[in-house]
């Protein structure tokens, strides 16, 4: 296992090395090798839950999600719930191999979960582990492995745990990975049709075809991704013909679309979990009073950010939840733009006495026209008399924390196919978001709906209890969506077979050379 998977200082070395002079020029898809280029690095790590994201293929979830987050089949190939939803019971699929050529089998996904328990609270570039993983799992008493079966006992009601599973928090690699402290003892081994071979830290990671694989064997027997947070650097090297394409969240800026379709390049736009929020921080003045945060979503011309700043990749922004939930999402509560109704309600609140702060994370500028967006938000929030200021910083985590922001302007999306994750994990009142970054909500009738949402099973009140959620929302206003947006990438057209899921995975597997 060591041999094959393991990622030595030797490789990274070498790697090092080859950026130092530039590298050498990418072979191309004609030749076995594909080179892709992403904003952000998708390899994290050994000390990361996952070491690396879904989308460089490396490792399978149990369920995976539908264009519209429904949970289906990835290595569970089935499942069961019983006892009102305390129980949940998952088939295997047959036949599967690591990439160390051992079986997959019941007790090594017994193993994952139990590791991500022990691993957990812990960060991640990617999706963070909640202490007690409550958001995947609720509540687990037991999981135990029968047979090719996976079976989670709940101490509480989960209505959709499949949908909680989807992705990330039914990550399954093989326990021969882990140290007994949970870290990867070398490189992560997994089920996908890739194998991490290579990484550069913020430069690039190398992948190769996987010889026990499952499914079909990938068309490119070498994948390159590189590491480009500049949008535009990202669009010259793709000119430039350095990369074969552009993946993941943000890839292309949202006016960089129209100018490099065509030409050799097509673009491909999905719609996405992704939403644009602009969360308060109502722990303080001036929007701890509601009518000054009822003037800010009244300011706020939607149509202009989602058409003219995201240049036609987005919807104006309604419900909190995006479409994409299906009819989980409540698009009745679409908010006015009257200006002159927020001017109004900033003359009787009062004006503050000193501008208000936007705050804006610096790695987001290169994935989204966020400093343009929050520039209009600035001059729209000064038209109803509310100064405001933008700020670009780094760690707004410590920023939010610290509770020295009166707006902050950021995409969210989710890790699964349920969304009990964002409304549990921003807003519920014990939510560490919303108590570490001074959110400031407390809604006990919100507390009560989003528990009994998770735990009904029957599809139409279910329903209609997230769409109570977001009309509670709508009125509280403690985070306000601007946009729902889609996810444009672009890739040669010498390469075919280009899919993208709404967690704007790549699927690389299916990625094809045309002649």
């Amino acid at each position: 296992m060591r041999g094959r998977a393991m990622i030595t200082a030797a490789v990274a070395l070498a790697g090092l090395a080859m950026a130092a002079c530039g590298g050498p020029a990418p072979a191309g898809p004609d030749d076995g090798v594909l080179t892709l280029a992403a904003p952000r690095d998708l390899v994290a790590g050994p000390q990361d839950p996952y070491y690396t994201h879904q989308t460089l293929r490396v490792w399978e979830p149990l369920v995976t999600v539908d264009q519209r987050l429904r949970p289906v089949p990835a290595l569970a190939t089935s499942w069961t719930g019983a006892d009102g939803g305390r129980r949940w019971t998952f088939t295997l699929r047959e036949g599967v191999r690591f990439s160390d050529g051992t079986p997959l089998t019941a007790e090594a996904v017994v193993a994952n979960v139990r590791r991500l328990l022990r691993l957990a609270p812990r960060q991640s570039p990617f999706f963070s582990l909640d202490a007690g993983m409550e958001l995947a799992y609720g509540r687990l008493s037991h999981v135990r492995a029968e047979g090719g079966k996976v079976t989670f006992e709940l101490e509480r009601p989960v209505a959709d745990l499949p949908g909680r599973l989807a992705g990330f928090f039914s990550m399954v690699q093989s326990p021969r990975a882990f140290t007994p402290a949970g870290d990867f003892a070398g490189g992560p081994v997994g089920t996908g049709p890739y194998v991490l071979t290579g990484w550069v830290k913020g430069q690039r990671a190398e992948l190769a075809a996987n010889p026990h694989f499952h499914g079909t064997a990938p068309a490119y027997k070498k994948v390159v991704v590189k590491v480009i947070p500049d949008a535009n650097a990202r669009v010259a090297a793709l000119r430039a013909g350095e990369v074969d394409g552009l993946i993941d969240k943000g890839a292309l800026l949202p006016g960089q679309v129209a100018a490099v379709g065509g030409g050799g390049h097509t673009v491909v736009r999905t719609p996405s979990v992704l939403t644009h929020y602009l969360t308060f921080n109502a722990s303080r003045k001036p929007f701890a009073d509601p009518r000054l945060r009822e003037a800010v979503d009244l300011a706020v011309d939607r149509r202009t950010i989602a058409g003219t700043l995201l240049a036609g990749t987005a919807r104006p922004g309604a419900g909190f939840l995006s479409p994409v939930f299906g009819d989980l999402a409540e698009p009745s509560v679409a908010p006015a733009h009257d200006p002159a109704r927020a001017r109004a309600l900033v003359e009787a609140a009062g004006r503050p006495a000193e501008p208000v702060t936007i705050l804006v994370s610096s790695g987001e500028t290169g994935q989204f026209p966020y400093t343009d967006i929050a520039e209009v938000l600035r001059a729209a929030f000064a038209r109803v008399g509310l100064p405001a200021k933008v700020r670009v910083a780094e760690a707004t985590k410590a920023v939010m924390e610290a509770g020295d922001y009166d707006l902050f302007l950021s995409a969210y999306s989710v890790p699964n196919g349920d969304p009990d994750y964002l409304l549990r994990r921003f807003l519920r009142s014990d939510a560490a978001w919303n108590t570490e970054r001074r959110l400031g909500y407390r809604s006990e009738e919100f507390d009560t709906l989003v528990d009994r949402a998770a735990a009904e099973a029957d599809p139409v009140r279910r329903r209609e209890l997230y769409h109570r959620v977001q009309r509670l929302l709508a009125a509280d206003r403690p985070m306000i969506p601007l946009a729902y947006q889609d996810n444009p990438i672009v890739t040669s057209d010498r390469i075919g077979g280009v899919e993208q899921n709404v967690a704007y995975i790549v699927d690389l597997a299916k990625l094809t050379p045309l002649r």
